[in-house]
């Protein structure tokens, strides 16, 4: 498959998957590509944000129609929403298969994903040079990491923490398992755990200081938290010479100094979650463990340790198709269909595409054009698919998946 069948398939999913029109419920235009028809068939967080850098490839200006979609979903108090519902014929159908956490405003979710937006505007306004768009977009970006500190960092050590699962986006990694007292390794012991948080949660919900307070289910998450540092870098840069920035740059220094200093174990040679009021390491190695590789000022010993001991390992994340999102040295590691019980082995490829860009910027040139390459070869041998086997490059998931055409940006 060259360059061109390659973008003729990524090009016909992103139109295919487009949504646009005027929403009932508040009158404002829409425009943005959902992850897919069937499955997913309303605006999540963080699938935008790579539809919008995949777009720059295709079309510059649904790229910031994306983002502006996206952006206008944004709450007075910063916040920003993992769904929004724009057409709410489709809700019903959706929420009786889905459980999601909502409060007050039937609209929106009342939980977030990780906050990659600030890098996807900086990527779309270095493409386009719209001043526009960047003007636009500052004051939106500034409140929500301003919320994100104030909010999700109760004890203001530059990590943020998810209140639930899928706010991380790695819905049912084991890393979480002990922390849902999961005992039934399945999609359906996931849900059954999920919805006991749910149930504790509902009369809190709209309060995430009460909810994080209550120690139900919080995690200073490693993913979450490089993304969170590479998105106030990113911020900075569009902030330009103003104390602004010079905000977000020292913020995203605390993170990064965080992450080195409570995450990172010598030991293991990898990054944890910690999990609870208590910081509590959760010794699981999964992709999260890797993803601080995206720093660029990451300390080189610790880029070495990560690369030489896990990526680069057969034994662990280098298979024949990586990286799997669990190394298959884990006891738990499930690579085949995991019939919706995620993140538990199969590869993907918005993770692909963050380390291979890592990786690259760390001087591992052959490695990241390796995964590059067998991402390829994943889409070559099953199309645009929500993940892949890592062995076989077996699609997986949802078929015609959106953020899987960020193969253009690898």
């Amino acid at each position: 498959m060259d360059r061109t069948e390659l973008e003729e398939g990524a090009r016909k999913i992103l139109l295919t998957n487009l949504r646009q029109g005027v929403a009932d419920w508040n009158g404002q235009e829409y425009s943005f590509v959902c992850p897919s028809i069937t499955g997913y068939p309303f605006q999540w967080f963080w699938d935008s944000c790579f539809h919008a850098i995949a777009l720059l490839h295709l079309d510059p200006d649904q790229a910031k129609a994306e983002l502006r979609t996206l952006m206008s979903g944004a709450l007075p108090n910063g916040f920003m929403p993992h769904i929004i519902f724009w057409e709410m014929e489709k809700q019903p159908d959706f929420l009786s298969r889905n459980i999601v956490g909502q409060a007050g405003d039937p609209h929106y979710s009342s939980t977030m994903q990780p906050p990659i937006i600030a890098y996807a505007v900086e990527r779309v306004y270095r493409a386009t040079g719209d001043e526009e768009f960047r003007e636009a977009a500052l004051p939106v970006l500034v409140n929500f990491y301003r919320w994100l500190r104030n909010t999700r960092d109760p004890d203001n050590d530059a990590l943020i923490a998810v209140i639930q699962p899928e706010e991380a986006g790695t819905d049912c990694s084991p890393k979480y398992d002990e922390a849902l007292g999961l005992t039934e390794l399945s999609n359906q012991g996931f849900i059954a755990a999920l919805k006991e948080i749910y149930k504790a949660y509902e009369p809190l919900r709209g309060d995430d200081q009460k909810i994080l307070a209550a120690d139900l289910f919080h995690f200073e998450d490693v993913l979450v938290n490089s993304i969170y540092a590479m998105g106030m870098r990113s911020l900075a840069r569009l902030l330009g010479d103003s104390p602004e920035a010079d905000e977000f740059n020292r913020e995203a220094d605390r993170t990064r100094d965080a992450l080195l200093e409570k995450c990172w174990d010598e030991e293991a040679g990898a990054f944890f979650d910690l999990s609870g009021i208590a910081e509590k390491p959760v010794r699981v190695v999964t992709i999260s463990s890797l993803m601080p590789l995206i720093l660029d000022d990451l300390p080189r010993p610790i880029v070495e340790r990560l690369v030489n001991d896990w990526v680069s390992s057969p034994d662990h994340f280098w298979t024949p198709y990586p990286l799997p999102s669990v190394p298959a040295s884990d006891p738990k590691f499930m690579p085949g269909n995991p019939r919706g019980f995620i993140w538990r082995g199969p590869s993907w490829i918005n993770t692909n595409w963050f380390l291979s860009h890592a990786l690259r910027g760390h001087g591992y040139t052959e490695l990241a054009d390796t995964i590059v390459a067998k991402s390829h070869e994943c889409i070559e041998i099953s199309g645009f698919r929500e993940y892949y086997h890592p062995f076989t490059a077996e699609g997986l998931g949802a078929s015609d998946f959106g953020w899987s055409t960020l193969i253009l940006d690898m």
